[in-house]
């Protein structure tokens, strides 16, 4: 009985670690644009935009402890094609950069826990004639998932990716 008491108290306190903890599957749940140097005169920047939490190609993340650190795996995108660098994480916050090999565009991820939510600042990079421009600036929400798998193979919008 003491030993089934103690196991039980012992898998509530890894559940709770887990929730307190950046550790875990994350899909996003809304976005919000704040600078878009391509948009047209006139948007309207700053409105979330809540996402169809069953569409086929969410932004979605896996935060895990690798060698004794937290890593970011970006599951839409492969890594034959982009270089993801995770710089800086805690177990409530993460930085990581995102860098697209043939562009040289990176976009940068500053994600912290707030409540039972990650929230993300984003700012993307580009070169333009020998200098870094800023290219898009927004925000995004993500929710805890039990798990995100990728589905298939990268087509031109990312990989597919299943949350549950």
């Amino acid at each position: 009985m003491l030993r089934a008491t103690a196991l039980s108290l012992l898998a509530t306190a890894s559940m709770c670690v887990e929730a307190q903890s950046i550790e875990g599957f994350w899909q996003d749940t809304a976005r919000r644009i704040l600078f878009d140097r391509n948009a047209p005169p006139g948007y309207a920047y700053g409105q979330w935009n809540q996402l169809d939490q069953d569409q086929t190609y969410p932004a979605a993340k896996q935060i895990r402890r690798s060698a004794g650190k937290l890593e970011v795996i970006d599951l839409n995108f492969d890594e034959a094609n982009y270089d993801v660098d995770t710089y800086k994480a805690t177990d409530d916050s993460v930085a990581f950069v995102r860098r697209v090999k043939w562009t040289g565009c990176a976009m940068h991820h500053r994600c912290s826990l707030e409540g039972d939510q990650m929230a993300c600042s984003l700012v993307n990079v580009c070169p333009q004639d020998g200098k870094n421009v800023v290219d898009w600036r927004g925000e995004e929400r993500y929710a805890r998932r039990a798990s995100c798998e990728r589905d298939g193979k990268a087509q031109a919008q990312g990989i597919p990716v299943k949350c549950r």
